[in-house]
């Protein structure tokens, strides 16, 4: 078997090189050819650690030293690590770049980039045959073209560029941004000098969607006002510009450090996400156009004096840090009844609560996060068991590991105080009496740690009372809760 898949991945590449090197006559039918083969089900849907996409990295890289696009290292590849489910697995961005003509801007970098993986396939038969490729072709073997074809024009064109141009092909986009998350924390350029970048993410519906997005371009100051008379000398229909970042392709984390960053595409007409996404339904005509716009809009931003993120991003970013963040929280445990005057405690009794919180980063480390949670707590006493309803509110300091990380893992320690209004519970089979026994409202501290893993928490909670159970304080009865805590952000 081992045998036969080497024989297949050499065949394979043996015939997508050769369909290189065969270099048809035009800019569109190398666009199609691309596509075609990164769609293709020979290339499995380009899944991450499947054989299918160790050929579409095969391939790209050839494609890149074909059309004379330089490795920017010694190396095309820049290799890191992702966590899927409970394995991990290997991953490259592949990084070239076309060098700039003005020596006082060349080492200053305008980024094209586009993921190349998709999400793979459904299922293998028991027989060994993959079942249900999903080629990705507009997702985003179009993409992939399309920074391919612009490398290839001004590496035959290197004095239309001002500035550098880095290309880069970035894996793991389909898991959370992760390829380009990479090169930003890991860049083997100064981020400093990236001034500019464009996600070409979904580019071949041109005319089914009436046009191209250019979502984020004016993050550059003037990039709006490029954008637009370039589009007016090609006849190019523009929709959705306007400064906001796109958050769900390669521009967010290169909009989190302050570079102002587009999202080139043209909309989800194609089958998204669907084993029907193959290359015969693209705009290969509408690729063209934008190709050949694009190639513009580079030379121009490439020659400028200056580029300058617009005010409003920089303060964005800034503020990075923050956004709030939501979600849900599960507490479940045993709480008991503690008696500082005494040498004895109650024995404990299962509890538990739930609710939402909110959080708000404070800083790389810091974040401060309020909960409002129903909480049903009590512990064993003489003749039965105590029990209460409550509305529990606890405000807490986290002081963890740093965030945007390559591994989306957090860990971090807590603390700070809660609020606790109890309305509702029986002692021993009565009903609790607010009026002249129990206190109805109780003060206390929380502490504890946890660690954030992609979207879950999990973690540990002590809440500690502060104020008496009862009004009547020459008893003293304070609550005590352990809880295994539980939590999804939103």
């Amino acid at each position: 078997m081992r045998i036969k898949n080497l024989f297949c991945t050499i065949t394979v590449s043996f015939v997508l090189f050769t369909a290189i090197a065969a270099e048809p006559a035009t800019t569109q039918d190398r666009l199609r050819d691309h596509v075609r083969i990164l769609a293709s089900d020979s290339l499995e849907g380009r899944g991450i650690g499947t054989e299918g996409m160790e050929r579409a990295r095969e391939y790209i890289i050839q494609a890149f030293a074909d059309a004379g696009i330089m490795p920017l290292t010694d190396e095309y590849l820049q290799p890191f690590r992702l966590r899927q489910t409970i394995i991990w697995a290997d991953a490259y961005n592949i990084v070239g770049w076309v060098e700039g003509s003005d020596p006082a801007l060349k080492d200053e970098y305008i980024v094209i980039g586009a993921h190349y993986d998709h999400l793979g396939y459904a299922s293998i038969t028991l027989e060994g045959e993959i079942q249900q490729v999903y080629p990705g072709a507009d997702d985003n073997a179009s993409g992939v073209a399309a920074i391919i074809e612009l490398g290839r024009h001004f590496a035959e064109h290197p004095e239309k560029l001002g500035r550098s141009l880095l290309i880069i092909a970035f894996d793991a986009e389909e898991v959370g941004l992760r390829g380009s998350r990479h090169f930003v924390h890991s860049s083997p350029v100064e981020m400093d000098n990236i001034k500019k970048m464009f996600s070409l993410d979904m580019v071949g519906m041109y005319e089914a969607n009436n046009g191209v997005h250019l979502r984020g371009v004016a993050s550059l100051r003037g990039g709006e006002e490029v954008a637009g008379k370039v589009a007016a000398e090609h006849g190019v229909r523009i929709r959705n510009t306007g400064s906001s970042i796109a958050r769900r392709t390669d521009t967010a984390p290169f909009g989190d450090v302050g570079i102002p960053a587009t999202h080139v595409f043209t909309g989800t007409k194609s089958p998204y996400h669907k084993p029907e996404d193959t290359y015969e339904k693209l705009d290969f005509e509408g690729m063209l156009l934008i190709h050949n716009y694009m190639i513009d809009v580079l030379s121009e931003m490439s020659k400028q004096p200056q580029l300058e993120a617009e005010p409003s991003l920089l303060a964005e970013t800034s503020n990075s840090g923050s956004a709030i963040k939501a979600g849900l929280l599960l507490n479940a445990g045993a709480g008991y009844h503690r008696y500082p005057d005494e040498f004895f405690d109650a024995k404990s009794r299962a509890g538990f609560a739930a609710g939402v919180y909110l959080q708000l980063p404070l800083s790389n480390l810091l974040s401060l996060q309020g909960e409002a949670l129903y909480e049903y707590n009590g512990s064993k006493i003489a003749g039965g068991n105590f029990y209460r309803h409550a509305v529990t509110l606890p405000l807490n300091l986290q002081l963890g590991t740093p965030r945007n990380t390559d591994i989306p893992v957090r860990a971090y320690f807590f603390g700070g105080a809660y609020y606790r209004h109890s309305f509702a519970g029986k002692s021993a089979g009565e009903s609790l009496d607010f009026e002249s026994v129990f206190r109805q409202d109780e003060w206390g501290y929380s502490f504890g740690l946890g660690v954030d893993i992609f979207r879950f928490t999990v973690g540990y909670t002590n809440r500690r009372a502060l104020t008496g159970l009862v009004q009547d304080d020459i008893v003293k009865i304070m609550d005590t809760n352990n809880y295994f805590t539980l939590g999804y952000r939103f």
